[in-house]
């Protein structure tokens, strides 16, 4: 009999399968000869006693089947997935975009013996990297081609957060399982907090690739939808750089939430959007040895094999109705230009899977509701991050180091602090930050600094560096869809991922992808 068995505490310092079995001994009070473990279904590191840190791990453990329950441990049943048979399907589906809406989009097509046609409007992963490091190196933008745009998607460039879950649906283990069939280790399957890291993210997207050519597929890269072919209220093709028409009557757009060009073509088109709100704000970057210290304490700041510190900490102001939050934090990582408009700034996090770096960021970001954005047209989310992106610009953005004293002087725009040199400054020698946001961007930021100054010095401290702006957190626009995942208004439309309005972050837009290709094939 298999049953599972939670909330095991390990010390770290005895971390190991024996250590498990032991523990598992103790807890249904049993030979440990009588124990086999099974499998491990989660992980994740306790540092809430700073004198012991220990791992919360939850295993499958066999036992005899004469085993007394009493304690009514759940008996473990392997989740099995059914097959569905091939789809007729008479003609091939588009599906527009190439990041992990896109892939798992295509993927699933490909599972159900249909064979997708595939249109990214940038480049294949090993392009698109060599257009990253010149536009970080020497200032060179390709539009078609950066941190947003390109074969992976903007996930490609970043943390790698899978965010696994011990109660995962069932698309979310798939969506887990697919990951480690084309390269992520087996680790992500139990780990609390799964990371990947833009290094390995980078191979799996090459894997997908093979395996989508070669189950028949076609990938057209440098295409870019520009024109949607629609008739009596449905979808029947695309346009692609112009000219070039694909007609079918299965269009899944997956489209990433920086495709501003298109949706205003969507929106022209009469394809029914509305506006959704977005959290904007800076990035915040400590030395990561700084962040260890406030999170692991002196016993286990510089401990082996527990990696670089993370954090999460939010703060509400109730009468106001906004939210500050930290972001996509990104241990041991470091902080990119993610630009794709030329005239525009917008940073980010990124890290490899070591998280080796020496410094540790995240986003600092502030809720803005649709009445910010002083407008009811529906793309009016996209003029306000933009206006906030030209003025970072404008005013350089870059690292502003801020003494701890000076920094509600900062916020309020009271004073101007110098630009530190590096890769994002871009000529202007000072920056005050109401040139930058809107005032209630600065006033919720301080609000939210006093706060964790109180609890956390560390963190809000001369050891700290804000780099902006902040913007592209998510989609501005939600394209309206049904419950079966097709437009309201245009049949044979199917928004799928982060760009649709629905989705944030990798797994939510694979596993989003992955039903919209079900309930629209039924």
């Amino acid at each position: 009999m298999d049953i599972v068995i939670n909330n095991l505490r390990i010390p770290i310092e005895k971390d190991g399968t024996d250590e498990y079995v032991k523990a598992a001994s103790q807890r249904l009070n049993i030979s440990e000869d009588n124990i086999r473990l099974n499998k491990l279904l989660s992980k994740s590191l306790d540092i809430s006693d700073k004198e012991q840190f220990c791992y919360e791990i939850s295993i499958v453990a066999g036992v005899p089947d004469s085993f007394d329950n009493r304690d009514r441990f759940p008996v473990y049943i392997e989740h099995v997935t059914t097959e569905r048979k091939p789809a007729i399907v008479r003609e091939k589906p588009i599906v527009i975009g190439f990041g992990p809406a896109g892939m798992f989009a295509a993927l699933e097509l490909i599972r159900l013996g249909i064979k997708p046609l595939i249109f990214e409007r940038g480049k294949k992963i090993e392009e698109r990297s060599i257009d990253v490091q010149r536009f970080i190196k020497e200032r060179a933008l390709d539009t078609e081609s950066n941190i947003q745009f390109g074969e992976g998607g903007a996930g490609s460039f970043s943390d790698g957060k899978l965010f696994s879950r011990t109660n995962n649906s069932r698309y979310a283990d798939k969506v887990l399982d697919t990951f480690i069939k084309f390269g992520a280790p087996e680790e992500i399957r139990s780990v609390r907090k799964p990371h990947l890291g833009t290094d390995v993210l980078c191979r799996i997207v090459k894997n997908i690739r093979r395996h989508i050519l070669e189950m028949g597929g076609e990938i057209h890269y440098n295409s870019k939808m520009t024109d949607m072919l629609l008739s009596d209220g449905k979808a029947s093709g695309i346009v692609i750089n112009g000219y070039m028409e694909y007609r079918s009557s299965f269009i899944y757009l997956a489209l990433g939430h920086s495709a501003r060009d298109t949706f205003e073509m969507l929106h022209n088109k009469g394809i029914a959007v509305e506006q959704k709100p977005v959290f904007v704000g800076v990035r915040i970057e400590h030395p990561a040895e700084i962040i260890n210290l406030m999170r692991y304490g002196d016993k286990y700041k510089d401990y082996p094999g527990i990696g670089a510190a993370n954090y999460s900490f939010t703060y509400t102001n109730r009468k106001t109705r906004r939210g500050v939050y930290t972001f996509c934090m990104c241990p041991g990582g470091e902080v990119i230009n993610a630009s794709s408009e030329n005239g525009m700034l917008v940073v980010n996090g990124m890290s490899y899977s070591a998280r080796s770096s020496s410094f540790s960021n995240s986003a600092l970001v502030v809720t803005c509701h649709t009445d910010d954005y002083r407008s009811t047209a529906p793309l009016a989310g996209i003029e306000f991050q933009k206006a906030i992106e030209r003025k970072a610009f404008k005013a350089g953005g870059g690292r502003w180091q801020v003494p701890a004293q000076n920094l509600a002087d900062f916020l309020c725009g009271n004073i101007s602090v110098g630009l530190k040199e590096n890769s994002y400054k871009m000529g202007a020698a000072s920056v005050n930050m109401n040139e930058i946001f809107p005032a209630f961007v600065n006033e919720t930021l301080l609000a939210a600094f006093k706060k964790w100054k109180e609890d956390y010095p560390l963190f809000v401290s001369d050891h700290a560096i804000l780099l902006g702006a902040e913007t592209r957190t998510s989609c501005p626009v939600r394209i309206k869809r049904s419950e079966r995942y097709e437009s309201v208004n245009i049949k044979n439309l199917y928004p799928i991922g982060e760009g649709s309005g629905y989705a944030g972050g990798i797994t939510s837009s694979a596993a989003d992808a992955i039903k919209a290709v079900e309930c629209s094939l039924r």
